[in-house]
C-alpha cells in the first residue's frame, strides 16, 4: 500500500459538504460503499487533490495524507473511462498511430476513446510486419513485437472473453468486424478500454493510488471483479481505491482484505469492520431485503468462516505500519519502561519492511523525544525479501545504517558481540515458525539466546485473534497465549514475582497481547513443555468452540469460530506427528 493515513479537517472537509475524514491503518484496497450523495466521489476527489498537492510539494498534501514509506513518490490516476464513442483508427496516417501508442501509455483516460483503438493498431501492424518472412530487423524486434502482441491478446481474452484479429485490409477487428464498428455495448467499450489501457499502463502504474469512482458502471459484476484481479496483478505497487454501490464487488474486497470496506453516510466515514450487514442495509434498504440477500447468499457468519478457511490455505501476508498500530503503542510503552537512562538495544526478529521501527516513529512524531534517543534497533530477517525497505527505514532515523539489517546468525556476530543486545522483539512472528523449530530458537547456541545479555529479554507480541487465516508453515498457525506460554517455558509462580515474566493486555480485551520473557527462562522449553503447551492449546481450542457455537451467528463470531477451529486442527496435526 502507498497511503496508510488519510486525514481532512472538519474546516476543509465541509467545504465540500463533508465531515472530517481521519482514516487509518490503510491497506491495498480502501472501498468507499453508500447510497447516492453520501460523499463517496468527494472523498476521492479530495484524496486526489492532495496527492497532487504532495506531488507539487505543497504544505497540504504532505500534512494529509502519511504514506507507507516516508517521502516516497506517488501519483494518483482516475481508472475508470467515461467516454463511449472511440475514434476509429482506420484512417490514421503512421504518424499519428504512433503518437497515439506514445499517449496510450500515460497513466489514466485522458482523451483514451482518441488513442486507444490506434494503439492496437499500431500493436497489430507491428506484430504483422515482424512476422513476415522478408522482415529484416533484428530477432530481439521480433520477439518484443511478439510479446507485446500476445499479452495484448491474453489480457482481451481474459476480460472480453475474445481477441484481436486482423481482416485482409490490416484493420483490427473484433468478432469478425472492424472494432469501431463492431456494435459492441456501453459494457463491452468500457472494459476495451480497461484492458487497453492495462496494457499501455502496466510499466507506468508503479507506485500509483489508481482512483476508480463506481467501475461497475456497464460492466457486468464479474467483469468488475476481473478488472480488480488484472490490476492486481499486473500492477502490483499500487493502492486502489474505489467509489461503489455493488455487493459483490464488495463482497470479493473483502474477502481479500476484510478491513478495507469504509461505509461513507451523509458525509462521514467510517471503517464497517467486522459488521458488513451496516453497509448492506445502506445499500439494501429494510430488514427485508437484507434477510432475502442473506437467504440467497449466505449468513455473514459463514462468509467469515469461508474466507478465513480459504486464506488459512495461503502463506501469511505481510501487515502495514500506522501511527494508530495498537501493537506498536504496546511495544513503545514497555521499551520505555524496560529503558534505563541510556537507548535500548533492541533486535526486530523477522523485521520484515521495518513496520516497528517506522511505527514507533510515527508514535513519536509531535513530542520532544528522538527515535535513537529510545532504542539502538537491529533488525533480523532471515527471508530477505523486503530488505531494501527495512534499511530505507532505517536509514531515515540512524545515520549509521552500517551492520544495522542481518539476513543469518553468523552475519550478526561478525558484527556483534554475545549479549550485545537488551531485548529481542518478536511481533506476530512467533505463530509463524514451526513447532519443530522451537527448540533450536531458543538454544544456548541460537541467535536469541547468545545475542541477549543475561538480565535480557524476549518480548513476544501476538494477536491473540488474528483476524486473516494463513498457513505459516505444514501445520498452519500456533498462537499460544500466556498460559500455554507459561507452560512451554515452565513458568513458576516466582518467576514472575521475580519480574522474569510478564504479561501485557493492551486492550484488556485479552486480545492484543505481549509477553516479556527473561532470558533464564528461555533454556527451559523442551520436548515435553512443547508437547505440554499445545496439547494445553488445543483444550482452550475445543471450549472456545463449543462457547461460540452457542452464542448467535455474526460475523465476527464466524470468524472467530474458524480461528479456533484451525487452532485446534493445527494443533491435533502436530501432536499426531510429534
Amino acid at each position: 500500500m502507498l497511503i496508510e493515513k488519510f486525514f481532512v479537517p472538519e474546516n476543509e472537509a465541509s467545504e465540500l459538504g463533508l465531515k472530517a475524514i481521519n482514516m487509518s491503518r490503510l491497506g491495498r484496497y480502501v472501498a468507499l460503499a453508500g447510497k447516492n450523495g453520501a460523499g463517496k466521489s468527494r472523498i476521492l476527489r479530495k484524496l486526489e487533490n492532495y496527492v497532487q498537492d504532495r506531488e507539487d510539494n505543497i504544505n497540504f498534501g504532505q500534512d494529509r495524507i502519511i504514506p507507507s514509506i516516508p517521502n516516497a513518490p506517488f501519483k494518483a490516476v482516475r481508472f475508470v473511462p467515461k467516454q463511449l464513442v472511440l475514434t476509429d483508427p482506420r484512417n490514421s496516417g503512421t504518424n499519428s498511430l504512433g503518437q497515439a501508442y506514445s499517449s496510450a501509455k500515460v497513466p489514466g483516460f485522458n482523451n483514451y476513446e482518441v488513442n486507444c483503438l490506434r494503439y492496437v493498431q499500431k500493436i497489430q501492424i507491428r506484430w504483422w510486419n515482424t512476422q513476415h518472412q522478408h522482415f529484416s530487423g533484428p530477432p530481439e524486434e521480433i520477439d518484443g513485437a511478439l510479446a507485446e502482441y500476445d499479452s495484448l491478446q491474453k489480457l482481451t481474452s481474459q476480460l472480453l472473453g475474445t481477441k484481436f484479429d486482423i481482416n485482409s485490409d490490416g484493420d483490427v477487428t473484433i468478432f469478425g468486424r472492424p472494432v469501431a464498428t463492431a456494435g459492441l455495448s456501453d459494457g463491452q467499450i468500457v472494459i476495451l478500454q480497461l484492458c487497453i489501457a492495462l496494457h499501455a499502463q502496466r510499466s507506468q502504474l508503479g507506485s500509483t493510488v489508481l482512483l476508480l469512482d463506481e467501475p461497475e458502471n456497464h460492466l457486468h459484476p464479474s467483469a468488475t471483479i476481473d478488472l480488480l484481479k488484472s490490476l492486481s496483478e499486473l500492477a502490483d505497487r499500487v493502492q486502489i481505491w474505489i467509489s461503489t454501490h455493488s455487493i459483490p464487488l464488495l463482497a470479493y474486497i473483502s474477502s481479500i482484505e476484510p478491513m478495507s470496506i469504509w461505509y461513507v453516510e451523509a458525509g462521514t466515514v467510517r471503517n464497517s469492520g467486522r459488521y458488513p450487514e451496516i453497509v448492506l442495509k445502506s445499500l439494501l434498504g429494510d430488514e427485508e431485503r437484507l434477510s432475502q440477500l442473506h437467504a440467497f447468499t449466505g449468513l455473514p457468519a459463514q462468509l467469515a468462516a469461508i474466507n478465513y478457511a480459504t486464506q488459512s490455505l495461503l502463506p501469511p501476508t505481510v501487515i502495514a505500519s500506522g501511527k494508530a498500530d495498537p501493537q506498536i503503542t504496546q511495544i513503545q510503552n514497555i521499551i520505555t519502561k524496560l529503558r534505563n537512562g541510556s537507548p535500548l538495544r533492541v533486535l526486530d526478529f523477522g523485521a520484515g519492511k521495518g513496520r516497528m521501527l517506522e511505527g514507533i516513529s510515527a508514535e513519536l512524531a509531535g513530542t520532544e523525544q528522538r527515535l535513537p534517543d529510545l532504542l539502538d534497533y537491529f533488525a533480523f530477517d532471515e527471508i530477505n525479501h523486503d530488505q531494501g525497505l527495512c534499511e530505507q527505514v532505517i536509514a531515515a532515523h540512524f545515520s549509521d545504517t552500517k551492520g544495522r539489517y542481518f539476513t543469518s546468525r553468523d552475519a550478526f556476530f561478525n558484527h556483534k558481540d554475545n549479549g550485545s543486545i537488551d531485548v529481542v522483539v518478536m511481533c506476530n512472528v512467533f505463530h509463524e515458525i514451526i513447532p519443530n523449530e522451537w527448540l533450536d530458537l531458543f538454544a544456548s547456541h541460537s541467535l536469541i539466546q547468545r545475542s541477549l545479555q543475561e538480565d535480557g529479554y524476549l518480548l513476544l507480541v501476538e494477536d491473540q485473534r488474528i483476524p486473516v487465516g494463513e498457513k505459516a508453515h505444514e501445520y498452519g498457525f500456533i498462537v499460544l497465549d500466556t498460559s500455554h506460554l507459561r507452560t512451554l517455558f515452565a513458568v513458576k509462580e516466582e518467576d514472575v514475582e521475580k519480574g522474569y515474566f510478564h504479561s501485557y493486555d493492551q486492550n484488556s480485551d485479552g486480545r492484543l497481547k505481549a509477553h516479556l520473557i527473561a532470558k533464564p527462562l528461555l533454556s527451559r522449553i523442551s520436548s515435553e513443555t512443547r508437547k505440554n503447551a499445545i496439547e494445553q492449546l488445543k483444550e482452550t481450542a475445543k471450549g472456545a468452540i463449543k462457547r461460540l457455537r452457542s452464542e448467535s451467528p455474526t460475523y465476527t463470531n464466524g470468524q472467530l469460530h474458524s480461528f479456533w477451529i484451525h487452532q485446534l486442527a493445527n494443533a491435533s496435526l502436530f501432536l499426531s506427528e510429534c
